[in-house]
């Protein structure tokens, strides 16, 4: 993983913060016209890469088969402001078995929502799996100076 040279994180605090985070992945991809197009997902990281998953017929799937470049970011919306960014390739791989998305329904429903759940399940046959690898990546963290009052 190449690191920017200004991260304010290692490389072993970025893989900690995208190993225990929960919220989604922000991933931006081009639309035929070469226009950013914005989409959030569930996400997971093994191994060196994000794993997210999404049904055949989402938009996010037509614009990764046309241009597999990528941005994404990982962050949350709350004060104090951290998160990591980068560019990656993405590829798409046939997820039928549910393999990526039941890891994703574990971290994200926690064994909770059984409708959505077995909705989603229910749909595995024509899932994607989207393997996003990293090119660059760079972690910004706003903590020391955004102290809360006590």
């Amino acid at each position: 993983m190449k690191i920017h040279k200004n991260s304010a994180w290692t490389e072993a605090q970025i893989i900690d913060y995208l190993s225990k985070t929960n919220v989604p992945i922000r991933l931006a991809c081009n639309d035929k016209n070469g226009y950013p197009s914005i989409c959030s997902l569930w996400f997971i990281y093994l191994d060196g890469a994000l794993w997210s998953a999404s049904h055949k017929s989402a938009h996010i799937i037509k614009l990764l088969k046309s241009d597999s470049k990528i941005s994404f970011e990982v962050a949350t919306n709350d004060y104090p402001y951290h998160g990591v960014r980068g560019k990656a390739d993405a590829t798409l791989i046939s997820d039928a078995s549910g393999n990526v998305l039941g890891q994703l329904i574990e971290k994200y429903l926690h064994n909770g929502n059984k409708p959505l759940s077995d909705w989603l399940l229910s749909r595995k046959q024509d899932e994607y799996a989207i393997k996003i690898a990293p090119l660059s990546i760079n972690a910004w963290d706003f903590s020391h100076r955004m102290q809360k009052d006590s």
